[in-house]
């Protein structure tokens, strides 16, 4: 028989694995895994920071609808949903969802991402965010707030409008303090 049609009819031995070969790339994945497991986790909470100013930002939008409505003035709502309160005007007042749903505003608006964790206000509260009950009322270019001197005109970049319920971002670096996200009523998101 010709030599090249006797090796061809034969089987041919398969390189496979050793045993140590497959432990060492077993171990390197793994080593891998756990060196990019912190970094995973630090994105995932990036980006639920980012969706929890997106959804203050859309806030600030449906406020302004709100308060073009209501003679350029920010509107009346309430700082804790559970309680049905009057304002000293003596108007009812309602939750923020039930003040800016007939602008836009649907629940996952309210909802931060960070807040399914821990005490979860959504839950509780019907929002994640919390309105600042100076702002009620006054006119969205000129908020005038109380201080020790009197009353003046605040800059909008540091009137605070709404913020997280509670504090429910981590931060990516360990031993800092949680923070959470701040509308203001210039517009900016800040997180703090």
């Amino acid at each position: 028989m010709n030599q090249r049609l006797s090796t061809a009819m034969q089987p041919s031995r398969r390189a496979a694995f050793t045993l140590i070969e497959l432990l060492c790339v077993v171990t390197i994945i793994a080593l891998l895994a756990t060196l990019l497991a912190p970094m995973a986790g630090g994105l995932i909470e990036k980006s639920r920071e980012v969706k929890c100013a997106q959804n203050l930002k859309n806030i600030f939008v449906f406020l302004n609808a709100a308060a073009n409505d209501n003679g350029n003035r920010y509107p009346r709502i309430q700082i804790d949903p559970e309680k049905r309160e009057d304002s000293e005007g003596g108007e009812p007042q309602q939750p923020l969802f039930e003040t800016l749903q007939p602008y836009g505003c649907g629940q996952k608006d309210l909802q931060c991402p960070s807040d399914l964790a821990g005490a979860n206000w959504f839950a509780k509260k019907g929002t994640s965010y919390m309105w600042q009950p100076f702002s009620e009322d006054e006119p969205t270019q000129n908020i005038t707030i109380l201080s020790r001197r009197g009353a003046m005109v605040a800059r909008l970049s540091r009137v605070r409008l709404v913020q997280d319920w509670d504090l429910p971002h981590a931060p990516q670096e360990i031993g800092m303090r949680k923070r959470m996200n701040v509308l203001y009523a210039d517009g900016h998101v800040s997180l703090r």
